[in-house]
């Protein structure tokens, strides 16, 4: 492969610039077809009321908040957790009106200059009645009632806004993720699916013209056309006990186990149910009740849940078929290159840039020295623990995951690292100037990703040898410390408005959990798949109130420094046994609390030794 010229390459590089513009505003009035005629919008809207059971998620990604949504399974503000960082202020209020019983009175007090109803499956009778207060648009003709693809939704509800830009925008985006799920996955394809359900003894499925079955197609699996054919014109069918068979495919997915009494164990007691083969295989696969929901929303804040809960499972189920060695081989490089993944790379790369603080990490840890970074994980400077690490020439390309490209342009890398980066556009504008490779194996480990990255710089031996000296580390402090590992620890980063509890899954976590300590069973409003809890109260600090906890901001300053301080001298904060142990440790959070690496893995483990020993 031989290597493009400079000036090749910067003609390469704008013209993709250019086919993705930044993000204009539409112009009003707009018009908005739906499946009711035609509904005019005069201006840009600032009191939505969104009536739509998945509305709100839509509306937030494309970052208008509604005033008001709709009551949907039971959760008392409506909003899933999801889109919690994506609410400003006070939470909208919630309309409690079941299907078919809109209250148009609690509507027009709401004094809406829009209402939107694309998810509602809203009849003739009430467009024309929620018409007479506002503007009202719903879904399109090409569909059933609740039967819109989430990205014609997306794109219909941007169109209203006047945000049509954003809203391609953000289609392409999570479109990508799936992309990248399929062309990781091949073998979905071999495989048929039915998206099941079990309600008050009998069974049923839903159909591709539902968000959760078409959740499957989507990822590549076949949804038998028969499924299809029974459900006729509706995107759900229940069926007698004489036809399981329609259920029993190569994969089953159950989408309502939270309402299911006595959970999976209930459902495969059941005899006709337990002798289905994909039961007997282990091919059944059940979700929790906040993915199953996500499913059910459907929407682009849900999806990356839904499918952060499905992946790793899948995937089990139905490993690939070929190996990453097979599929290097049928890459042909030229001479000082070599195969890796589905391009060329230099068998060793010396002009590095990582666009993630996890690969500027691993490559320090190997003792290479970046060309270009990126600034930390919300941070305007790069990861402040490394900083001492960083050769003093280094240049700062940009933010988090939003390269500047024509900085990089000028560097001229010979590889790229990206761990996590999955937006199509942004790859190959990355792989215009130079091969760009996502180091990040899903649901993997920091170690895993550390030996990714040093396969790249073809310094696997190295990277062993520090994971030597990491294993060592954890048997010399476990002697050194003793019975007092065996201790619960909580990680929180502060943030303005409060503690954010980090999951178990977190790197810091994984280091500690090594170690010997332990973290709670149950971490109050921390949901599956999630990073950290939503911000806490300071009325719920007894969460932290465990035999360690360490804490810290992403930022080296402002509201979120400000608002830790005060809560160190509150007298809540104060009452916790914790603090009265004088086992808080304040830490560095844009270590603690972001996506580490090999040395800040190290760095942990110095930190819980002083601690512990008071050293």
């Amino acid at each position: 492969m031989r290597k493009t010229p400079i000036t090749i390459l910067m003609i390469a590089v704008l013209a993709l610039l250019m086919v993705s513009p930044i993000a204009a505003q539409d112009e009003f009035p707009i018009t908005v077809e739906h499946k009711f005629g035609s509904t005019t919008i005069t201006e840009a809207p600032q009191r939505i009321v969104a009536i739509g059971y998945t509305e709100q998620d839509f509306l937030l990604a494309l970052g208008e908040q509604p005033v008001a949504v709709r009551y949907w399974y039971g959760e008392e503000d409506a909003i899933m957790p999801w889109a919690e960082d994506y609410i400003e202020g006070e939470h909208p209020v919630v309309l409690n009106m079941t299907f078919g019983t809109l209250n148009y009175e609690a509507i027009l007090a709401l004094e809406p200059d829009l209402i939107s109803a694309v998810t509602a499956g809203i009849t003739q009778e009430e467009y024309e009645n929620l018409s007479q207060i506002a503007p009202t648009i719903a879904q399109t003709d090409e569909y059933i009632d609740f039967g819109m693809p989430w990205q014609a939704t997306t794109l219909l509800i941007g169109q209203a806004l006047g945000k049509s830009a954003e809203a391609e925008a953000l289609v392409a985006e999570v479109e990508g993720l799936y992309t990248e799920a399929k062309e990781s996955n091949p073998q979905f394809a071999d495989h048929t699916v039915a998206v099941a359900f079990w309600s008050d003894g009998t069974y049923g499925f839903y159909t591709d013209e539902d968000s959760r079955g078409r959740f499957f197609v989507d990822l590549g699996f076949q949804m038998p056309e028969e499924l299809m054919e029974v459900a006729g014109d509706s995107f759900y069918a229940y069926i007698s006990e004489e036809r399981m068979d329609l259920i029993d495919r190569d994969l089953i997915a159950i989408l309502n186990l939270q309402f299911i009494e006595g959970g999976q164990e209930a459902l495969e007691s059941q005899p006709l149910f337990s002798q289905l083969t994909a039961v007997q295989e282990g091919h059944v696969l059940y979700f929790n009740e906040t993915a199953e929901n996500a499913l059910g929303f459907s929407s682009p804040l849900s999806l990356t849940y839904a499918l952060d809960a499905a992946l790793p499972q899948l995937v089990e189920m139905f490993p690939p078929e070929e190996s990453v060695a097979s599929a290097e081989e049928a890459v042909v490089c030229e001479e000082g290159m070599r195969a890796f993944a589905d391009t060329c790379i230099p068998e060793n790369p010396e002009r590095v840039v990582t666009v993630t603080d996890s690969d500027l990490d691993a490559l320090l840890a190997l003792e290479v020295e970046p060309i270009g970074i990126t600034n930390g994980r919300g941070q305007t400077m790069p990861p402040r623990y490394l900083a001492d690490l960083l050769p003093e020439d280094v240049t700062v390309a940009g933010d988090f995951f939003t390269p500047n490209l024509e900085i990089l342009l000028g560097l001229e890398p010979d590889v790229i690292l990206a761990a996590g980066l999955s937006d199509p556009d942004v790859l190959a504008q990355l792989n215009a100037i130079a091969p760009t490779v996502n180091t990040y194996v899903y649901g993997s480990d920091w170690q895993t990703h550390f030996l990714s990255v040093a396969d790249v710089m073809n310094m696997i031996p190295e990277a062993n040898d520090f994971l030597a000296e990491y294993e060592a580390r954890i048997t010399a402090l476990q002697e050194e410390l003793g019975d007092a590992v065996n201790s619960e620890f909580i990680v929180a980063r502060w943030a303005a408005d409060g503690p954010q509890v980090m999951a178990p899954i977190t790197f810091v976590s994984d280091v500690l959990f090594h170690l010997g300590m332990s973290s709670p069973e149950d971490i109050p409003e921390l949901e599956s798949g999630h990073a950290h809890s939503a911000p806490l109260s300071l009325e719920v600090l007894g969460v932290i109130d465990v035999d360690w906890a360490f804490i810290g901001t992403l930022q080296a300053e402002g509201d979120a420094v400000d608002a830790l301080d005060e809560a160190l001298e509150s007298p809540l904060f104060q009452a916790l046994e914790v603090v009265q142990n004088d086992h808080v440790v304040v830490v560095d959070g844009s270590l603690w609390t972001s996506s580490g690496g090999p040395l800040a893995s190290m760095l942990v483990l110095d930190t819980v030794e002083v601690a512990l020993t008071g050293e």
